[in-house]
């Protein structure tokens, strides 16, 4: 009974462990040059936002509040750092058959930077390790990651302004 004690405790430290692993320890795939659609059905290059600054990439879903406040909080700051090269990109994850719910949300919500769609998830899971939503990385301008957060509480947009900015300043001391 005592080694059962003691092997559950050390389960439960290896366990937080995995909690508290940095920000920016995903990893994604190194290719990031594939093509995807817009929510108008266009084709994109998503290597074509890579190279000019940093990138936050959102993923979401209409289904998901969190996702929705998540992105009326990123708005702010997509006005913010435009103009020091930072692009935002939402992929959104919702079934194909929601599609023009999903355009309509997007004008009704005027925003106004490339939404992408992956209804079978795919991209999100296999291409940069989706683990759920919301889900955004924020990427440095050769496509690794500099730092992921997963979940939204209001608030948390003002950690990520702070970690953009930091972004920001180090490239531009370079």
């Amino acid at each position: 009974m005592k080694k059962l004690f003691y092997l559950l405790g050390f389960l439960a430290i290896i366990g937080t462990k995995t909690v508290f692993a940095s920000s920016d320890s995903v990893t994604i795939d190194k290719s990031l040059d594939f093509t995807v659609q817009d929510i108008d059905g266009n084709e994109q290059a998503f290597s074509a936002y890579l190279g000019k600054g940093p990138v936050l990439v959102n993923f979401w879903a209409l289904w998901c509040e969190p996702c929705k406040q998540e992105m009326k909080a990123f708005k702010s700051l997509v006005e913010k750092f435009k103009a020091q090269g930072v692009t935002m990109i939402a992929i959104n994850t919702d079934k194909i058959k929601s599609l023009a719910k999903v355009r309509n949300y997007v004008k009704s919500q005027g925003i106004e930077i490339p939404v992408l769609v992956d209804p079978d998830g795919g991209i999100a899971q296999e291409r940069f390790a989706m683990e759920s939503l919301p889900y955004s990385l924020i990427l440095n301008p050769d496509g690794s990651v500099y730092k992921k957060h997963t979940g939204f509480t209001a608030g948390d947009e003002v950690a990520i302004e702070k970690e953009i900015e930091e972004l920001v300043h180090s490239l531009s001391a370079k």
